[in-house]
């Protein structure tokens, strides 16, 4: 009683899913922890909590004793369980001296660690994150304990009668009694005591931490067991589909010890249930930032476990402890079965959630999604005040942020060309590539692509293009004349938007050098075939607009739909703008948006157009009499520009 049916809905979901196994055999038994391996984890775990204990400064609160003394610890053993020699320290006869190898690196915070790449992924590197985040808020920050005071009390701290003497009315001493409870003695000693002292801060619990550190410790483990079974397969970041019962009922329980130690008043009970919960969702699922689904499934459980402990409270049937066993930790088990169901799903989500903090400014995002539009006119308006931002949307290279599932960070030539290639040598996603290519219209300095089939396919007939007469003589500047004639020709744009396109695929630039032939290089060829894999692709990096598009002008009320044309289409979807400088990239698409529910022949309230620019640079090198251009990488290499416009519009008056 008293939730709505909405709630009801979503909790039902919850309560009643069922694990259904969706893994790879293979995978499953590889990701079972052996006795020896979760012995290692254990080992690791006692090192690192031992270390802590004897190293903190009981003086500091416990945050920052997490920050300086936790962080480097267990950075040295997330690289060595995930890519050193993890039986070494756990061998027999091997246990102390694998313990001081790594109190050594521990008491060092410089100390060169040679295990694995230089960096973690950035996926591992969210999971430490999420876990030290999660040690963090084993206490609350304001619990802080002066042990001076608590070993004055000492078995005192008690209601019983404390004797005083004081002076009565004829002079002579008497002595009185009171019953003073232990919050007034705290408060008298506390301040007779000297006011510079330092305090004594309460630290995490030994236990505690050791709890936390292991189960971390057996998913690095668990990671490194599925890696070395699949050495050939990118590392596999998220295993809580593997996890046991037993290992979900000891994260269920350590939320519910948190929650128990970290609440006493109600108005704290929904904030903190959700920063303990999401804060552990980020943790088993490798991710940097929650999807708004996660956190709407979050706050519902909050919300039915706040229902059910305030009637029971106002019946006065439960203590808080009962509450949370009864009611907390079931809601928990069924949250965890729910993340090992939908874990693939929810890592995705969770994934273009990041994508999109990266690449869309904060301010910009909250306008458009707040924002109550009552007519066209008035979003136009408003994309027309907003056009400098909506215009340069910078979607930042693969290699860089992981768009492929790789490790982010790199910047030199080598980590664009693997992570390239990587994904280009993926057979079903260049399948599906070539399918999304053959779909579009493409053209190369207004000549029509052919369809491919295949990588080489389209590579030949993309060399046949570019190295073809007519396009060698437009390099070369003997067409100056032609392309002026043409530049004269009116062309009516099929991406014509509100604020008007530029189109550059009628003329190459004016960088030409009409004393040179160009010529093509293979490896030129090569690169912009792999260039327009990943820009058709729909479900790579070519998703990048709509998922945009939908973010900003999408709602619970109305759907984003890629447009779908009728008729011939005069202008290419994907252009390749050939210059001697640079190779332009420019890809286009339409959106329209229809309210909820669709109806087949219903009208879209209004479309988007996006436009995304890739520059390829270019560099020449001569050879007799010869041109040849080639690549050339830059620290703009890869990068992308978004523009989003609202379509043409005309303002009709109303008589």
């Amino acid at each position: 009683p008293g939730s709505s049916p909405h709630n009801q809905q979503h909790l039902h979901y919850l309560l009643t899913s069922t694990m259904t196994s969706s893994t790879n055999p293979s995978s499953s038994n590889a990701a079972a922890l052996s006795a020896n391996a979760a012995g290692e984890a254990r080992f690791f775990a006692n090192a690192v909590a031992s270390w802590y204990v004897n190293t903190i400064d009981p003086y500091a609160p416990h945050t920052q004793n997490i920050e300086s003394r936790l962080r480097h610890p267990v950075h040295v053993v997330t690289r060595r369980i995930l890519y050193g020699n993890v039986h070494a320290t756990h061998m027999a006869g091997a246990s102390v001296h694998g313990t001081d190898d790594l109190e050594a690196l521990f008491n060092d915070d410089d100390a060169e660690i040679k295990d694995g790449p230089e960096a973690l992924t950035r996926r591992s590197a969210a999971r430490m994150e999420a876990f030290l985040a999660s040690c963090s808020v084993a206490l609350r920050v304001d619990e802080e304990i002066d042990e001076r005071i608590m070993s004055k009390i000492g078995d005192n701290a008690t209601a019983s009668p404390v004797v005083t003497e004081g002076k009565g009315k004829n002079g002579k001493d008497k002595k009185k009694k009171q019953l003073d409870a232990p919050v007034l003695a705290v408060r008298k000693i506390s301040i007779s005591s000297s006011p510079s002292a330092p305090k004594i801060s309460r630290q995490i619990d030994r236990g505690d931490l050791q709890l936390r550190l292991d189960l971390y410790c057996r998913t690095l483990r668990r990671i490194r067991s599925l890696s070395d079974a699949n050495p050939s397969k990118p590392m596999e970041e998220c295993v809580i589909q593997y996890l046991s019962k037993k290992a979900i009922r000891s994260r269920v329980r350590l939320i519910v010890q948190t929650y128990l130690r970290n609440v006493d008043c109600v108005r704290v009970v929904h904030k903190t249930l959700m920063t303990l919960v999401l804060r552990a969702t980020l943790e088993v699922l490798a991710v940097e930032v929650w999807c708004p689904e996660l956190r709407s499934t979050v706050d519902r459980l909050a919300s039915e476990y706040e229902h059910k402990v305030s009637f029971a409270s106002l019946a006065f049937l439960s203590s808080p402890d009962n509450s949370a066993e009864t009611h907390l930790a079931p809601l928990l088990t069924k949250y965890f079965e729910y993340l090992q169901v939908d874990w693939e799903l929810l890592v995705s989500r969770c994934e273009l959630e990041r994508m999109l903090r990266t690449v869309v400014d904060s301010d910009l995002r909250y306008f458009f999604k707040n924002s109550v539009f009552h007519s066209v006119g008035h979003i136009l308006d408003e994309c027309r005040r907003e056009r400098e931002s909506l215009d340069n949307i910078a979607l930042p290279p693969p290699w860089k942020e992981g768009v492929f599932g790789m490790a982010g960070g790199g910047d030199t030539k080598g980590d664009a060309e693997a992570a390239i290639k990587q994904y280009c040598s993926d057979p079903a996603l260049v399948k599906q590539a070539l399918r999304d290519l053959r779909r579009e219209v493409i053209t190369v300095n207004g000549q029509i692509l052919p369809p491919a089939h295949s990588h080489m396919e389209l590579a030949e007939h993309l060399g046949q293009i570019l190295n073809s007469k007519k396009l060698m003589l437009s390099l070369s500047g003997g067409s100056m004349m032609l392309r002026r004639k043409s530049s004269r020709k009116k062309r009516t744009s099929n991406y014509t938007s509100d604020f008007g396109l530029e189109l550059e695929s009628d003329f190459s630039g004016t960088e030409s050098d009409a004393s040179l032939t160009g010529k093509i290089d293979v490896g030129l060829v090569d690169v912009l075939a792999r260039r327009l894999l990943i820009a058709a692709s729909r479900t790579g990096t070519g998703g990048d607009a709509y998922f945009i598009v939908r973010d900003l002008f999408g709602g619970e009320d109305v759907e984003v739909v890629p447009h779908h044309s009728s008729g011939k289409v005069s202008q290419g979807t994907i252009e390749i703008i050939v210059k001697m400088s640079s190779v332009i990239i420019k890809s286009h698409a339409k959106f329209d948006i229809f309210p909820k529910p669709i109806v087949s022949d219903s009208d879209a309230l209004i479309q988007f157009h996006a436009t995304t620019t890739e520059t390829v640079t270019l560099q020449h090198s001569r050879e007799a009499s010869f041109t040849t251009l080639k690549e050339k990488i830059t620290n703009m290499t890869g990068w992308r520009t978004l523009a989003i416009r609202p379509g043409m519009y005309t303002r009709i008056p109303l008589h």
